[in-house]
């Protein structure tokens, strides 16, 4: 459990602020839902090529200093973090969407936005979708999203949030102010290529089918013996 110093609530409020900006779009920047369908005209309406091509694209930005320190909507973020840190967050989190998107998944509703969060945490978002039932890699169905609850929901985005201060190496909220003039260390740690490419790999297994390239709709009718619980 975070410690009250951890105070998840302040990577929250960053989350949160940037996942509007991410549905939204702002400036020469596409929303999530645009980027998807930009992604999936270009690879056959096939959700899983488009998602691998959109995650080798969004790798390059995000281990490109150029883009990440002219990214001008992370200036609304209610933290003042590293602009380096925040653009990587906004970039890892529009393409997480986009892939939820792909999938059939409503990335309005606040049950996904709930596991596009944990999706951050890349191979760590294992332990926080334990909360939900719910296995990297299985059929996400619409009995196991129906399983994140109000309550459900609040632990997993705190969790995910406690421990993605940590994977940043921000152990500490009131650390933020503090890491601003060493940015560049804990970008060159923390947040590149690599770990864009750990985050978009845990998205396609979350969010896109395993058994084919057809996007099921998370709206469609359950399979038989399922239910809403």
């Amino acid at each position: 459990m975070p410690t009250e110093e951890q105070n998840p609530g302040l990577m929250l409020q960053v989350l949160d602020t940037a996942y509007v900006q991410v549905l939204n779009g702002f400036g020469i920047f596409p929303s999530a839902e645009s980027l998807a369908r930009e992604y999936l005209e270009k690879n056959s309406a096939d959700p899983v090529r488009a998602a691998n091509d959109l995650i080798a694209w969004q790798m390059t930005k995000a281990a490109t200093s150029g883009f990440l320190t002219n990214l001008g909507g992370v200036a609304t973020l209610p933290v003042a973090i590293p602009a380096n840190i925040s653009s990587v967050i906004y970039i890892q989190l529009r393409m997480i969407a986009a892939i939820a998107f792909m999938g059939g998944y409503e990335v309005h509703s606040d049950k996904v936005k709930t596991l596009v969060y944990a999706s951050l945490l890349g191979a760590a978002a294992a332990d926080v979708l334990k909360d939900a039932g719910i296995k990297l890699g299985e059929r996400l169905t619409a009995a196991a999203i129906a399983r994140v609850t109000g309550a459900v929901a609040k632990r997993m985005a705190t969790s995910a949030a406690a421990r993605l201060l940590a994977k940043l190496g921000l152990s500490s909220a009131t650390n933020f102010a503090r890491l601003v003039p060493i940015a560049g260390g804990i970008v060159a740690a923390s947040v590149d290529a690599g770990a864009t490419k750990a985050i978009g790999a845990v998205a396609i297994k979350l969010f896109l089918p395993q058994e084919s390239t057809v996007a099921p709709s998370p709206l469609a009718p359950l399979p038989a013996g399922e239910g809403n619980t």
